[in-house]
């Protein structure tokens, strides 16, 4: 008589997910053998990740359920990148804070404004998103910056958000809003200590110190 193992499907092999290369990965998770070769000879993995399901599902004839899966999969490699990546604890300069803020802002299709409250060692107190707009601009109040940064108790706050167009020069609405807050933030003794833009090639300014 013979085994009854014997006549089980063989189990398929594991991937060793460490090593292996990105088509592997891409056919992994969509569950789709050869799917990988219409998703990555289009785009690469910086561009999917930045793209919407609907987006990503016209461009590489996926269903959007899958093509909502593998941006789950994109998004949870990002925030694991952003929660091991070596931050700055004090944020002192604008390279401080876009290195703080990049790896959260710079992959974004849409601009975000985000703040950290300082405390009076320019260490981070704490972080909160502000405002989330579409795909050119961002819109905040400046009650609700004001509003943010006492609510977490800070000596001083930054501000930041990303342009996806890759262009880090400030708009003339990022001078108006930072000159806004600065002279507001002043008068209630919390002061602006900068406003840095990020982009996705990692180009940076500060609209304080243009």
């Amino acid at each position: 008589m013979s085994d009854a193992a014997d006549s089980l499907p063989s189990a398929t092999p594991l991937v060793d997910v460490l090593t292996a290369p990105e088509a592997t990965l891409v056919d992994l998770v969509l569950g789709i053998p050869g799917a990988a070769s219409r998703v990555l000879g289009l785009h690469g993995l910086l561009e999917l990740g930045r793209l919407s399901p609907h987006a990503l599902a016209q461009r590489t004839e996926l269903g959007l359920h899958d093509a909502q899966r593998l941006l789950a999969a994109l998004e949870l490699g990002r925030r694991a990148h952003a929660a091991r990546s070596r931050r700055p604890r004090r944020l002192r300069s604008p390279r401080d804070i876009a290195r703080f803020f990049e790896p959260t802002l710079a992959p974004l299709v849409h601009e975000e404004l985000w703040m950290a409250a300082l405390d009076a060692h320019h260490g981070v107190r704490g972080v909160r998103m502000l405002s989330r707009g579409g795909l050119t601009a961002t819109a905040v109040q400046q009650t609700d910056v004001l509003r943010a940064a006492l609510e977490m108790a800070a000596t001083s706050f930054v501000l930041c958000h990303n342009h996806p167009s890759g262009d880090p020069k400030p708009t003339d609405e990022d001078v108006e809003l930072t000159n806004a807050v600065e002279h507001a933030a002043h008068l209630i003794g919390v002061p602006l200590a900068d406003h840095v833009i990020v982009t996705p090639a990692g180009r940076f300014s500060s609209v304080l110190r243009r």
